[in-house]
């Protein structure tokens, strides 16, 4: 069955267009079966982009499989895009490249309205896996990156309670700080900078900041809010997991996943 993976946020791209993520090892599988309903938003947007560009699927609806909460930051909706997008690739009996795949999903959510800014970023982490910096306004992978030997220990949060207008509003009174979070990237400090876009985007959103700082104190590499938040993710080497989970367990029920460095799309 076509699979996209989750991830978690190195640096957010709303404010600057400017994106980093990563892949980890929580999937959205999404199988597509007759039928002529697709009540989803996302899903029928999906349908819709790849019926216009690609081919005429016929009547489907979709079966969606997912280890991923919902509006949390932790790229659900770019795995789902991009696992309905692949699904329908596979039921017209192609095999397409990954690049034009994401173009598709990233189109599809635009026209959706789930997210500010395409989330280039964090669909071509779903699909590509590792770590990828990206222009989000010219839907460009400026680099990609395997991540070794980590593994992302998160805190999965659901329910945002902000409109994508009132998040974008917040996180742009900040860009020239998100610059500095792309420039530290750019110049190799991911944990550095994935850790401080945690604290820019808790602090425009009014999210904690203790997760991130109990998940550093316990040892993890990095640690931010996801995304657009509320839910939070830390790197960490594996002998550090158990103190890290451990720490993160105090603000709710964390999850280990592995850091994926291979591609999600059609085997």
């Amino acid at each position: 069955m076509p699979f996209a993976y989750a991830g978690g946020s190195a640096l957010n791209a709303v404010a600057s267009w400017k994106g980093a993520a990563f892949a980890i090892s929580l999937k959205v599988e999404v199988k597509v079966v007759e039928g002529k309903r697709i009540d989803n938003k996302l899903l029928r947007s999906v349908y819709e982009v790849f019926k216009e560009q690609v081919c005429d699927p016929g009547e489907v609806t979709f079966v969606v499989k997912s280890e991923v909460p919902p509006a949390g930051g932790l790229k659900s909706s770019s795995a789902v895009a991009n696992a309905a997008t692949l699904a329908l690739f596979e039921r017209c009996g192609m095999r397409p490249s990954p690049y034009y795949a994401l173009k598709l999903s990233v189109e599809a959510a635009k026209r959706a309205g789930v997210t500010v800014t395409g989330a280039f970023d964090d669909a071509a982490a779903s699909m590509l896996g590792g770590l990828v910096i990206t222009d989000n306004k010219e839907m460009v992978v400026e680099e990609r990156r395997p991540l070794e030997g980590l593994r992302a220990i998160v805190l999965p949060r659901g329910g945002r309670g902000l409109s994508y207008g009132e998040v974008a509003e917040r996180l742009r009174l900040l860009k020239r700080e998100f610059l500095k979070v792309y420039e530290m990237l750019k110049a190799g400090d991911l944990y550095g900078a994935m850790t401080l876009n945690g604290f820019l985007v808790a602090g425009a959103l009014g999210y904690p900041q203790g997760p991130v700082l109990d998940a550093l104190r316990a040892g993890a590499l990095a640690a931010s809010v996801s995304g657009n938040g509320p839910s939070y993710v830390a790197l960490a080497d594996r002998d550090k997991v158990e103190d890290v989970y451990e720490a993160l367990s105090k603000h709710g029920r964390p999850v280990v996943a592995e850091v994926v460095n291979s591609p999600a799309y059609l085997p």
